[in-house]
């Protein structure tokens, strides 16, 4: 802030000391009298002009003006009273936009030169090189000297005059170039910094900075005179041609520089007339000043400047209000351009005069403005980086501090407290019904609703005392961070008092969230771990809490503390999946088959496959421990295929297995949820020369189960295939008769927990026969697994029961095992089960 402060003091004293030291006062040397003037009617040549021309004083102020006449204004000066002396004045002018001016030197009745100097005439030859607008005036010592001065144009006919001594003129004009230097030089370092600038930001506001950097350079080159020094006199005659056009391009740039500029606060609204309509003012000058005379397009440039002025004033001045710092620059900016701007347009239309402080008016302001507006740009620059980064630590939806928050600007807080020797308490809340809501009313309204939901539980949470307070923006304080959609993070820094706590926040998650004009309470699971004692940085305490979450079982609560017990078996699950995806790679697991009974004649009508898994580190590995955990990280679909694999080779070389029997292969529900699942088994029975009419495919019920498109198509395929489709594990799955229906399931299996509890157990009775009897009305065939004992077996062949497996009948056995129990016990009967 000190370095633009200086900058501006600079770019505002520079330009008044060149104009005061360079140009000195120059009261003396105005004229300032009004000049003998006479109104051309019809055209006249200068010597008849000299001759009978009737000069008036009082016409001198009507050709200050707007006019379609031509004038011409008499200046005389006596002859030298010394003999044989030369003397040359010379005459100066510092208004450069009249079209047409012309210059006659007269001694006595004789002219002796011929100037023009008109902004569209050419006037190259007259002199050696351009330092504007200088008349030398040689006097005789014989006859009175006489300057004719012609000036016709649709631009207002200007003309301060001034003169000065041979010596002074000089000075003059050197001091002229030098402050044409510095304009040119500040104009350009400015450009050129600017385009550095864009490089930088890549702003497209940018653009239309720039564009207002080229429109006034090219209108101070008018203003001040040096248009041809640097341009043609083809460009400058186009230039003054076209200059209120110009300057209309030149508003309508800086009308939607402020659009742009103001955008991030929605100032002016975009359903707003102007933001909609503006546009179309700045076409409508641009046609006006092609269709119209100069002096209508002075008139509606007035009017467009005063609608510029109030218009961008006000969008400024609202935005400020809105907290948008960096309109402050463009304030000041705004109001030393238009103040400029409004300034240089009374001085064209006469309001003003022509002196040393109304000359520097527009010079000094345009410099102002384009040093304000690069500051602002620079500002909203950093505005912008401020919010973006503010956007990177906040969680959206519900303005709270995110995941990048809490693992890049916590630990910094943290590191703070070290310094203490007190401890405190990471509390993980797992808002666990999340996915569930989004199927059921989608993705949108639950996340507006759980937006909603966690800013009312921060609302209260940020009242509970023993929370810490993290620091935020503007100065604002939170005390809980969004880690994930469904993960909230806070820290108890009385964690004696953790139970309490807890107990507060479970009566505030307890309150129900309305998800469709339905009112629904939360699933969550909360887990906390202790600092320093079970992590002594951030990341190690979510790490931990979040162990202690998955921990949680909703029939032992909804909290669970963190234990280095449940370390040790995370860290055991997490050797047991890096070692099955090993040996699913080097396919070291194998399968065992459990037999299958026809329970009324006790023949062996098949076999269930039955993955195994024996590692050299582990040991022999329950199905019931890897299964679920091949499900939850995805290696449940390599593990299909390697079985059907294994299974659909071994089957190829034993026809036998085959021949009366049927084999059942087990898979998991995900495993259909693959769009070409089908083909892959189809192709896997084809390389195998294997018919599907002898497999039964068993869908296991451990995952939830989704029924859609994919697994509709992929059941279509398996059954014109020819396989049987069973649902394993009835009755302690999810959804279990949505599965039947969807599944066009061939087979029911009842599951062993009704199976070994029946003569102990009244309900599991009731179920048991009633799912036998389902089975019966929907002529699917009835299997219960888990058989353990005779009174078991007989009860179900009471209810006719149709297939059986357990313990009681065959243990599961090596596939050798199999193939002689077939050749030992051959079915006397192969005919179907009958499913009556």
């Amino acid at each position: 802030m000190v370095v633009k402060c200086l900058i501006l003091f600079l770019l505002i004293a520079t330009p008044l000391w060149a104009e005061n030291t360079i140009i000195p006062d120059e009261s003396d040397s105005r004229i300032n009298a009004p000049l003998p003037t006479f109104k051309e009617t019809q055209p006249i040549s200068a010597e008849d002009v000299l001759s009978t021309g009737q000069f008036q004083q009082g016409l001198y102020e009507e050709s200050q003006g707007f006019s379609q006449s031509a004038y011409w204004h008499k200046l005389s000066f006596p002859k030298i009273a010394t003999p044989n002396t030369e003397k040359t004045i010379y005459l100066g002018l510092n208004y450069y936009v009249i079209e047409h001016l012309d210059f006659y030197l007269f001694h006595g009745n004789q002219l002796q030169a011929q100037w023009k100097r008109g902004a569209l005439e050419n006037w190259q030859g007259d002199t050696k090189h351009y330092d504007g607008i200088w008349m030398p005036i040689s006097l005789s010592d014989q006859q009175d000297t006489t300057l004719l001065i012609r000036k016709q144009g649709d631009s207002p006919l200007l003309t301060p005059f001034m003169l000065f001594d041979d010596a002074t003129a000089e000075a003059k004009k050197e001091e002229k170039l030098i402050f044409w230097t510095f304009i040119i030089s500040s104009l350009s370092i400015l450009f050129a910094h600017n385009i550095f600038v864009f490089i930088l930001l890549r702003q497209l506001g940018f653009i239309y900075y720039l564009g207002l950097n080229i429109v006034i350079f090219i209108a101070l080159s008018v203003v001040t005179g040096f248009d041809r020094w640097i341009f043609s006199e083809e460009i400058c005659q186009w230039i003054i041609r076209n200059l209120f056009t110009i300057f209309g391009i030149g508003a309508w740039i800086l009308f939607r520089f402020s659009l742009h500029f103001l955008k991030e606060v929605q100032i002016p609204s975009p359903q707003s007339l102007i933001r909609k309509y503006g546009d179309l003012i700045f076409i409508a000058f641009l046609l006006s000043t092609q269709l119209f005379s100069v002096k209508t397009g002075a008139i509606l440039f007035a009017l467009v400047e005063v609608f510029m002025f109030v218009a961008c004033t006000y969008w400024g001045i609202k935005a400020y209000q809105k907290g948008f710092l960096a309109v402050r620059f463009y304030l000041f900016s705004w109001l030393f351009l238009i103040a400029g701007s409004i300034l240089n347009t009374l001085i064209f239309w006469k309001v003003l005069p022509i002196n040393l402080i109304t000359e520097s008016i527009l010079p000094v302001s345009s410099l102002l403005q384009l040093l304000g507006f690069s500051f602002a740009l620079a500002d909203k620059a950093k505005q912008i980086e401020r919010t973006r980064k503010q956007h990177a630590l906040t969680d959206l939806p519900t303005g709270l501090p995110n995941r990048t928050y809490y693992f890049d600007k916590l630990p910094k807080l943290l590191s703070k407290m070290e310094q203490h020797p007190s401890q405190f308490a990471l509390i993980l809340v797992d808002i666990s019904n999340y996915q569930t809501l989004s199927e059921a009313f989608g993705p949108a309204k639950v996340d507006s609703a759980m937006s909603e939901a966690i800013r009312n539980i921060h609302k209260k949470v940020i009242n509970m005392k023993g929370v810490l307070s993290f620091p935020w923006f503007a100065n604002d304080t939170q005390k809980l961070v969004r880690v994930t959609a469904k993960n909230l993070v806070m820290i108890s820094t009385i964690p004696d008092q953790l139970h309490e706590q807890i107990k507060e926040i479970q009566e505030i998650l307890d309150d129900p969230t309305l998800v469709d004009t339905v009112n629904f309470r939360h699933q969550y699971k909360i887990g906390s771990a202790l600092y320093p004692s079970q992590g002594t940085d951030l990341d190690k305490l979510y790490q931990n809490a979040l162990i202690a979450n998955n921990s949680v079982t909703y029939s032992s609560g909804n909290w669970a503390p963190f234990t280095e017990n449940l370390n040790s078996n995370h860290a055991h699950q997490l050797g047991l999946i890096t070692r099955l995806a090993d040996d699913i790679q080097h396919e070291k697991l194998y399968f065992h088959i459990q037999p299958q009974i026809n329970l009324v004649d006790h023949s062996i009508i098949g076999g269930e496959i039955l993955v195994r898994w024996h590692n050299e580190h582990l040991g022999q590995v329950s199905p019931a421990e890897f299964i679920p955990l091949a499900e939850q990280t995805g290696l449940i679909y390599k593990l299909t295929d390697m079985l059907l694999e294994k299974v659909f080779h071994w089957a190829s070389e034993h026809p036998k297995a085959l021949m009366t029997q049927r084999l059942s292969v087990n898979i998991s529900a995900l495993d259909l949820l693959q769009e070409d699942f089908a083909k892959q088994i189809m192709e896997k029975l084809h390389t195998h020369q294997l018919t599907a009419h002898k497999f039964t495919i068993e869908i296991t019920e451990t995952s939830i189960f989704q029924n859609n498109d994919i697994v509709h198509n992929n059941v279509k395929q398996l059954h014109h295939a020819g396989f049987k489709l069973a649902l394993d594990d009835f009755g302690v799955g999810y959804s279990s008769m949505q599965n039947l229906v969807a599944l066009e399931t061939d087979e029911l299996k009842i599951d062993q927990f009704f199976v070994m509890n029946l003569l102990n157990d009244p309900q599991s009775q009731t179920l048991c026969h009633n799912m036998i009897n389902l089975c019966k009305a929907l002529n699917i065939i009835s299997v219960a697994e888990g058989i353990e004992s005779e009174e078991i077996l007989q009860l179900l062949q009471q209810w006719r029961c149709q297939v059986g497996q357990g313990y009681h009948l065959y243990r599961p056995m090596s596939p050798t095992d199999y193939l002689e129990l077939l050749d030992r016990k051959v079915p006397p009967l192969s005919a179907p089960i009958n499913r009556a």
